[in-house]
């Protein structure tokens, strides 16, 4: 089962470490050159028209949702280098949106929104991470770091917890191999003992 855990005695399972982004050195990776944050810029706007305004229309279009039953199963796919899939549950009593993109969900409970998403690629998670969190602000839900904790799970995520800024929810931005996955859990009531949970079903399809 997943836990936040202090970061200075965060250990990842051996097993998941990739040298080229081994989470030991994501907090203490430097910032991109600034020429990266060009190209990432241009990325950025268009991922956020991608994500961002198809699932505000969503929002908008209540009869557009399907209740997810006891024990649903959400898989999400980033092209590219193998593997490209993850999977994740515990959203039982959520109704999922429609977003037009196949790696982001959607999902509405009560005044709740939850989102999630991945992305493919990943070489230098720290430089990615800070980047999924700067796309975050895009989307309308401006976020930080709680530089103190991070997530894992027994299927071999990890990464930090972020918290908004102008609005309440929670965050997370999580890594395994070459893939990364954003979660997003809006809402007055929003705490990250909730987002931990369905953290803890993420895994990797091979």
């Amino acid at each position: 089962m997943s836990s936040g855990v202090p970061h200075e005695d965060w250990d990842p399972d051996p097993a998941w470490r990739d040298p080229a982004a081994r989470m030991a050195d994501v907090l203490q990776s430097p910032p991109p050159r600034r020429v990266d944050w060009r190209v990432a810029a241009v990325v950025l706007v268009v991922l956020a028209a991608l994500l961002a305004v198809p699932a505000l229309l969503a929002t908008l279009v209540p009869d557009r949702k399907t209740p997810q039953h006891a024990g649903a199963v959400i898989e999400l796919t980033a092209g590219g280098a193998e593997p490209d899939t993850v999977n994740f549950a515990g959203v039982d009593g959520w109704d999922r949106r429609p977003t037009g993109d196949g790696s982001a969900a959607l999902l509405t409970r009560d005044d709740a929104v939850l989102a999630v998403s991945v992305v493919n690629g990943v070489t230098d998670f720290g430089d990615a991470a800070d980047w999924r969190l700067k796309v975050l602000g895009v989307e309308g839900f401006p976020a930080e770091w709680d530089r103190d904790w991070e997530l894992w799970n027994q299927h071999g995520f990890a990464g930090p917890v972020c918290h908004g800024t102008k609005s309440k929810g929670v965050c997370a931005i999580l890594g395994n191999k070459n893939l990364l996955v954003t979660l997003v859990l809006h809402g007055e009531d929003a705490t990250l003992e909730q987002l931990d949970r369905i953290a803890d079903t993420l895994r990797v399809e091979q």
